[in-house]
């Protein structure tokens, strides 16, 4: 599994696949989502390496999308189960679940795009709560387009850092200034 960890050999091995990277790409994500521990810059890195830049940002998206998709559904059919997970003592999921559609949207879409957040923590809350499954998919999408964007480029020039050095530096710049205004506005 340190492949997984090594920008240069997912990508070695993702071009050894042939066709099949796309969708061995893919799979790996789907993984990635669900075992939430694990991160995806390595992978959106060798993505945007083995398709280029905006192809393998495409590939990067759809599969973290794909992986936020079956993670839903694991969670809500795991908390299904749970009677105590719809107990009255829940008032945050009360909140959530009162909301209209609208507010719902809104709640995911900023939670997304706010770096930092996990995104297994904001799938998990989204399954226990009443939103719709088209309504998560959507928003997931595109609340998660510009880290995936992020992860693209500095996966990428890791790795050919000769070449991209300031569209790294840039990159790595803008996740410091996130955590520094995150961390002052005490949200993290």
């Amino acid at each position: 599994m340190d492949w997984l960890f090594n920008v240069e050999e997912t990508a070695i091995l993702l071009k050894e696949l042939g066709y099949w990277a796309v969708v061995i790409s893919l799979l790996i994500n789907i993984g990635i989502s669900i075992f939430a521990f694990l991160p995806s810059v390595f992978l959106s890195g060798a993505n945007a390496i083995v398709f280029g830049i905006l192809p393998g940002f495409i590939v990067s998206l759809i599969g973290e999308t794909l992986g936020a998709a079956v993670s839903f559904w694991l969670f809500r059919l795991g908390f299904s189960k749970l009677k105590s997970l719809h107990s009255e003592r829940w008032q945050w999921l009360q909140v959530i679940n009162q909301s209209s559609r609208r507010k719902q949207i809104l709640l995911l879409l900023i939670a997304r795009i706010t770096p930092l957040i996990p995104s297994g923590l904001i799938t998990g809350v989204a399954a226990v709560s009443k939103m719709r499954f088209m309504d998560f998919m959507i928003i997931t999408f595109i609340g998660k387009s510009p880290s995936i964007m992020l992860e693209t480029f500095i996966g990428h020039d890791l790795v050919r850092m000769s070449d991209n050095l300031p569209r790294l530096l840039i990159s790595l710049s803008l996740v410091l200034i996130f955590i520094l205004v995150f961390k002052n506005k005490k949200f993290m």
